[in-house]
């Protein structure tokens, strides 16, 4: 599901009176669990200093620095589009920085040290050629030629009418690979599975890559349009034709590939990868108060930070106007706010300089279509008409969506449909992105080195193959 991107790169120019310190140096810390560099140099041009600030386990690069000071002791960095900054001081001999990096209201310790070299992102499972198996990069288009799609097929070798699947990411705009903090998830995927007889078809979300078409008014309903039309180009490949064509859907995905299968028979089976089948109100409710309850919230302020999610649901879910809604969140908000203490505010980020900015993007995230559809999404219409074979398969410790409800909710809504073919594994240890976690938290995604567990492979692999 979708997450809150907080850190970038950033570049700008920047008043420098700092007599001692190298101009092209890299400096390398924590922040909040996750690898943060900044890298000092001289534009070759202007001969004026430039600043690059990463977050590479985020996979965050390109946000532009509004200001930028360094003086013999401290060192200042502002991001007017991230609304936030660093400022720190320098140690007796320049070689750590340590100070804050302030964002949204909330302070956050932070301490860079000077280094000869960046870290490379450790990432041991991310494919490496020679392949033994071809790839194959392809365009093809929807029925009246309005969306362009560029994906890359792998197909096995010396496989007659090999099974092939079709990989769908999960929400925000992502490419092929589904890349997220370096991991390549769907590469993997892809990897593993034409090397054991598999074909694999994993294509960009719209907007990203090669791929076309309006991702700003689209909904899940849109997205499972967008996998019947690779349904159809795998039909028209003659190698593939006679093929078993199935879905692997990872989180929304999990919602896209029933739908796209409840609308057509030419689909033979159905993986879900941290799918959901809940409501999608219920689902981000718990979402919510599973992050709240990550960064230390006592009882009573969860408490409070859930009766905002609600609001926030109320509001997005009323057939209203936009401009009534954005009244009624005004008033609603307001009322809200009043109910808080000041201390509560400032750790959600609802106080301080950048609180109205907060709120604002909260808004639009909830009342935009994509979650207005999602939150109103019931998946036992769909999930009741599911006759295929169909394996779900969730992590112990993802707190986007909650392993134990939405296993059940496949498990019996899916029997309900009368279906004999069902599998719902539940996965000790692992969270949303299928990797062996601690706490199952967003920050650490980018820290792990694993990009997807290696039984998450195998069950999805031996499970296709045994599909007759």
């Amino acid at each position: 599901m979708r997450i809150s991107a907080f850190l970038g790169l950033f570049i700008c120019s920047f008043n420098s009176s700092a007599q001692n310190l190298p101009p092209n140096t890299t400096w390398e810390g924590k922040l909040i669990g996750m690898r943060f560099v900044l890298k000092l140099s001289e534009d070759s041009l202007s001969k004026q200093p430039t600043a690059v600030f990463d977050s590479p386990d985020q996979g965050a690069f390109g946000i532009k620095v509004s200001k930028l000071t360094i003086s013999s002791d401290s060192l200042t960095a502002y991001t007017a589009l991230l609304k936030g900054g660093f400022k720190g001081k320098f140690n007796a001999d320049q070689s750590e920085v340590s100070g804050k990096w302030t964002q949204s209201g909330r302070a956050f310790d932070l301490s860079l040290k000077r280094v000869a070299n960046q870290t490379l992102l450790k990432r041991p499972q991310t494919p490496k050629a020679p392949f033994p198996y071809s790839e194959e990069k392809v365009i093809y288009f929807n029925k009246d030629k309005t969306i362009q799609y560029g994906a890359t097929l792998t197909l096995p070798p010396s496989v007659k009418n090999p099974p092939v699947v079709i990989l769908i990411t999960g929400s925000g705009q992502q490419d092929r690979d589904e890349s997220l903090f370096g991991h390549k998830p769907f590469w993997v995927i892809a990897d593993h599975l034409s090397r054991n007889g598999i074909a694999v078809l994993r294509v960009d979300d719209r907007g990203v890559g090669e791929t076309t078409g309006n991702v700003y008014e689209a909904t899940s309903a849109d997205f499972a349009k967008d996998v019947l039309v690779g349904v159809a180009y795998l039909k028209s490949r003659k190698e593939l034709g006679l093929g078993k064509i199935g879905l692997i859907g990872h989180s929304e995905g999990g919602i896209i590939a029933p739908l796209a299968a409840s609308q057509s028979k030419d689909i033979a089976f159905i993986v879900s990868l941290a799918g959901v089948a809940v409501k999608g109100a219920d689902l981000m409710k718990k979402q919510s108060s599973e992050m709240y309850r990550l960064t230390g919230l006592n009882k009573v302020e969860l408490e409070a930070a859930n009766s905002y999610t609600k609001m926030l649901i109320e509001v997005a879910s009323l057939d209203i106007g936009e401009e009534e809604r954005k009244t009624l969140f005004k008033k609603s908000m307001t009322d809200w706010l009043k109910q808080q203490p000041d201390s509560l505010l400032v750790k959600l980020g609802f106080k301080g300089p950048n609180a109205d900015d907060h709120i604002r993007k909260s808004a639009e995230l909830y009342f935009s279509p994509w979650m207005r559809y999602f939150l109103k999404y019931d998946p036992a219409p769909v999930l009741t008409k599911i006759q295929i074979p169909f394996l779900a398969l969730n992590g112990e410790k993802d707190i986007q969506v909650s392993a134990k409800e939405n296993l059940a909710g496949f498990d019996q809504l899916l029997k309900k449909a009368g279906n004999k073919n069902v599998k719902v594994v539940l996965l000790p240890n692992l969270n949303h992105l299928f990797q062996h976690a601690k706490t199952g938290g967003a920050d650490e995604y980018g820290v792990i080195e694993e990009t997807i567990a290696p039984e998450v492979l195998e069950i999805m692999n031996n499970w296709i193959l045994k599909i007759k």
